[in-house]
């Protein structure tokens, strides 16, 4: 795979050359761009918002804050540029993600929780970057267990398929009381088309407790599709 060097270019290196930190790669299905990311917890938090249907975008790195002035840079160079020639001492934050939501875009941190205990300083910046008009959520592994993570990138995979309108009309009928993909074949379904009306909220399923199988019951989808809106981001 290759990078997209179309993509926004990343307000800092994702990795340097020489470090034993393997680089991260996914492509997110809000963005359609391939993504490279510092670990796999970011690549998993930046496939679940690539299929949450309140994301529009998502940049990764996307500005360098001095959280001493509130100012935003395209980089750290630039910052670091204007705060030699200011005379300034610079406080230094990156956000992991920028997400382009309906009523405006939110930063986001995503760490794991056994280093937030380690730094527990990061705890202030969203109270920081709020003094400034900007919002910032931080984002725990308690948020991306296993089973969920797992799921949500089979359905990242799954979302490249666009589900047919008469066979989506067809299983949304169908699974209109809950029916799990064993039976839901047997009526003639596809696997392909279920997990990619799946991928696009067009039917739902328990995507926190267990693995997607042939037993997952799924059902139509009324209101919201809430399997793909577990990251909490707000009701924007």
């Amino acid at each position: 795979m290759r990078v997209d060097f179309k993509s926004a270019p990343t307000a800092r290196r994702i990795q340097k050359r020489g470090q034993q930190k393997k680089a991260h790669y996914t492509t997110p299905g809000a963005t359609g761009r391939l993504m490279q990311l510092e670990s796999r917890l970011e690549a998993s938090a930046a496939i679940v918002m690539g299929l949450d249907p309140r994301v529009a975008d998502i940049r990764s790195q996307p500005v360098c804050f001095d959280l001493a002035t509130g100012r935003a840079y395209p980089s750290k160079e630039h910052l670091r540029l204007a705060a030699a020639e200011n005379g300034n001492r610079p406080v230094e934050y990156t956000p992991d993600f920028k997400a382009s939501l309906p009523k405006g875009p939110v930063f986001i941190e995503v760490k794991h929780s056994a280093l937030i205990e380690m730094n527990p300083k990061i705890l202030g910046y969203p109270g920081v970057l709020a003094r400034y008009g900007h919002r910032l959520i931080i984002i725990d592994d308690s948020c991306l267990p296993e089973t969920f993570v797992r799921n949500m990138r089979l359905l990242n995979i799954s979302k490249s398929a666009v589900p047919k309108g008469p066979d989506t009309a067809k299983l949304r009928k169908d699974t209109d009381t809950g029916a799990n993909i064993t039976d839901l074949v047997k009526k003639g379904h596809s696997q392909r088309n279920i997990l990619a009306a799946l991928a696009h909220g067009e039917v739902t399923c328990d995507v926190q407790d267990e693995r997607i199988s042939q037993q997952t019951v799924i059902h139509s989808s009324k209101g919201l599709p809430r399997h793909l809106m577990e990251l909490p981001l707000g009701l924007q």
